[in-house]
């Protein structure tokens, strides 16, 4: 049986909450940043924040240095090539990259050629995106990665031995052998003598290298010093920067997904004028919820399901009817992504079931299906079983490939596989990602050890104690705050995501009506009344695992709910509705 979650608030800091009053905030605003947060020297910074407070690209270590050779490659006459990931993060990574050199550097566009890999031969400058680059038949002046890169000295070594120069950009972390030797230079700010945020994208790293070389090129008398800046290319930096899931406590990723936000809801692109026909968000500003959960999910889809080259083209689109075809293809997509992952959820359910045991630190599950789906069902087991999740995809070429979701706070994804590479230098193929999300390749019979590593490698980090499931709230919320006005007052928190979350809620109802909606028939509707009265609308998605399933709840029960307020615009009429998150 599964643990039940330990429901337990955030803790304030009472410093930064007298801080944020002092600021204009109300006492919900205060109460919710004080949860979020401890650091008072930044709190403005934080708590409104503008393109203006971003750390300089000169703490960026090398970024002159690339910012250098990519002008020289923009005043060359040979190919440019851009070598990215398939995932969000590097399509905006890509499009950053296409539109500075081309739009803002004037390069022709047939000089700029995109190399970018797929899921199923792994992540990075591949052996296969190699001998991509190698068959190009012109002149080839520069490779520029972008979310990836650093720990593909090898390749890198193979390119450099035929006369082509790697300029690497990337945010995951190094490997213990430092920057790539072979590459003519790397941006990482994760260089331990880096001193930039170490908690920004790919996509960001990127954008800050071309405001160099765009500072460059003004040197250099290439263009004029009245030329735009870049600073509208934040559009699509936000969308990478919230699809990676990166610290949104950080100044430097709030200011840029805020601007980015602003630029979006402007509606100037061909690809946010077509995402808007099709999903106009309740007439509502689009914000990082609905660009994590209507935009990344379909362009990832691309590359789960498709062709990873569709999202780029919807981003790089030049007419609203264009980016519409391309991005109809992407929701063709999602929805077979739809399809397929609750095949594969499923199974992954009853593998995990057989798995778990109250003294289990992970899951380590191997499953058949598409490899591209992984990650998603790696972070829904990981939240019903409350632990570190990895799920293993037979490639059916002698390899697995795996994504891990962290799922517990204190978690460092990235270092359990880098010592468990170390108990067994042949576990791996390949392997990359950050603290709370990773993936890698391992040989076929290599799955027993590397479930029984990574199993230790959870108790190494955990402690003697398995991992508890938590559900972290902001509290308890009084009637009279439970109105539709209280959805603005939380909005002029955003953004929202990782180390900035949502706000949740925890509260005590009587459950007055309760109806199973959806065409699965999992999801509930439910009105609930408060101990003071007040009765509100809920929903509560994904309640039941099937069907057939019992329904957890009925009518007239006393519940604990967990939940996170949201507004409900129906025949003309908006209501505060509470979206439920755990009920029992």
């Amino acid at each position: 049986m599964i643990k039940a979650p330990e429901i337990v608030q955030r803790p304030l800091s009472s410093s930064v909450y007298q801080a944020c009053l002092n600021l204009g905030l109300s006492p919900l605003q205060a109460r919710l940043v004080a949860q979020r947060t401890d650091c008072v020297e930044q709190l403005e910074e934080i708590v409104f924040p503008k393109l203006k407070h971003i750390q300089h690209p000169d703490a960026l270590k090398n970024s002159q240095h690339a910012a250098r050779l990519i002008a020289e490659a923009v005043r060359a006459d040979g190919v440019i090539v851009l070598a990215t990931d398939y995932d969000t993060d590097g399509v905006t990574s890509a499009w950053v990259a296409m539109t500075a050199l081309v739009d803002y550097f004037k390069v022709p566009e047939e000089r700029v050629v995109h190399v970018i890999g797929d899921r199923k031969t792994g992540y990075g400058i591949t052996d296969e995106v190699c001998e991509r680059i190698l068959g190009i038949e012109k002149p080839i002046s520069l490779v520029i990665s972008a979310d990836q890169g650093s720990s593909d000295e090898p390749r890198i070594k193979r390119l450099k031995q035929a006369g082509i120069p790697v300029c690497v950009t990337d945010h995951h972390q190094m490997p213990i052998e430092g920057s790539p030797a072979s590459a003519v230079c790397t941006v990482n700010p994760q260089q331990s003598d880096c001193e930039y945020d170490k908690t920004i994208a790919g996509c960001f790293v990127i954008f800050l290298v071309m405001t160099q070389v765009r500072q460059e090129l003004v040197q250099q008398g290439y263009l004029q010093a009245d030329s735009p800046s870049l600073k509208a290319l934040a559009l699509n930096v936000a969308l990478g920067t919230i699809a990676d899931s990166v610290s949104l406590k950080s100044p430097n990723n709030r200011a840029i997904v805020k601007a980015g936000l602003q630029y979006i809801n402007q509606f100037d692109q061909p690809a946010w004028q077509a995402m808007k026909q099709l999903h106009d968000n309740q007439g509502e500003p689009f914000n990082a919820e609905y660009l994590a959960f209507q935009v990344a999910t379909r362009i990832n889809a691309a590359s789960r399901v498709s062709d990873v080259t569709t999202a780029y083209h919807f981003l790089t689109a030049k007419s609203v009817e264009q980016a519409r075809r391309y991005l109809n293809q992407l929701d063709q997509d999602n929805q077979d992504r739809r399809l397929q992952q609750q095949s594969m959820l499923e199974d992954a359910q009853t593998r995990a079931g057989e798995l778990y045991h109250a003294n289990k630190y992970s899951l380590a599950i191997p499953l058949k299906g598409n490899a591209g789906i992984q990650g998603i069902i790696a972070t829904r087991i990981g939240e019903q079983f409350g632990l570190p999740t990895v799920v293993l995809t037979d490639l059916e070429d002698g390899y697995l490939a795996g994504s891990g979701r962290a799922i517990v706070s204190d978690i460092d994804l990235r270092e359990a596989f880098q010592w468990m590479s170390e108990q067994d230098p042949e576990l791996f193929r390949s392997m990359g990602g950050h603290k709370g999300a990773a993936g890698c390749m391992i040989p076929f019979e290599k799955q027993e050890v590397f479930a029984d590593l990574f199993e230790q490698a959870i108790q190494n980090q955990v402690g003697e104690s398995p991992p508890v499931p938590l559900l972290e709230t902001d509290g308890e919320l009084e009637d009279h705050l439970l109105v539709p006005v209280l959805m603005e007052h939380i909005a002029l928190l955003e953004p929202f995501g990782r180390e900035w979350p949502q706000p949740s809620f925890s509260g005590r109802f009587e459950i007055i009506q309760l109806k199973e909606v959806g065409q699965t028939k999992t999801h509930l509707s439910c009105k609930l009344r408060t101990s003071g009265g007040k009765v509100l609308q809920a929903i509560y998605f994904n309640a039941k695992r099937h069907e057939s399933e019992p329904t957890p709840v009925r009518t007239g029960q006393s519940v604990t709910c967990v939940y996170q307020p949201s507004l409900n615009h129906y025949a003309g009429r908006t209501n505060l509705q509470l979206r439920i998150q755990w009920m029992h």
